[in-house]
Formats: structure tokens, C-alpha cells, sequence
């Protein structure tokens, strides 16, 4: 990731957060805000991470977090 890169979080399931057994709607900040999961990295953060405003205002992502399949960069600065 760098600044300026347009990245989108997958879309959660059920069973990343255990809610199924419990009938429970997903409480994770993109869920609860109905988010377009779609943000722009805005700047370096702690620990190896960025800054990313979304929708609903900024969250921390990392290059882990693309890694795992977690988020796509779907539109790299250049």
C-alpha cells in the first residue's frame, strides 16, 4: 500500500466472527455502519500500518492485511 491507493475490505461472513451459533448480526465497524468497505490510504501509522478514510472515517490497515486477502488495492497511485 501507499498513500493515495484506493483499497476495498472483503466482505465479512458469519463464521469470521463466530456470530452464527448466536444468531447475532456482525458488529465489526463495516457491517455496523453499512460501509462500501471502499477508503483511501491517507498516510503511514504506527507500527507498520496506514491510515485509511472510509465511508464512515478512518480505520488502520496494514500490508498483512493484503497479504491475507483481507483488503485489495483495486486503484494504485501512481
Amino acid at each position: 500500500m501507499k498513500i493515495g491507493d484506493l483499497v476495498r475490505v472483503k466482505d465479512c461472513t458469519r463464521t469470521d466472527w463466530g456470530y452464527e451459533e448466536l444468531d447475532l448480526p456482525c458488529a465489526c465497524a463495516f457491517c455496523h455502519t453499512s460501509s462500501s468497505r471502499i477508503g483511501v490510504v491517507t498516510g503511514p501509522a504506527p507500527r507498520d500500518q496506514w491510515h485509511v478514510m472510509f465511508d464512515f472515517g478512518e480505520w488502520r490497515l496494514s500490508d498483512f492485511d493484503i497479504e491475507s486477502g483481507d483488503v485489495e488495492v483495486i486503484n494504485a497511485s501512481r
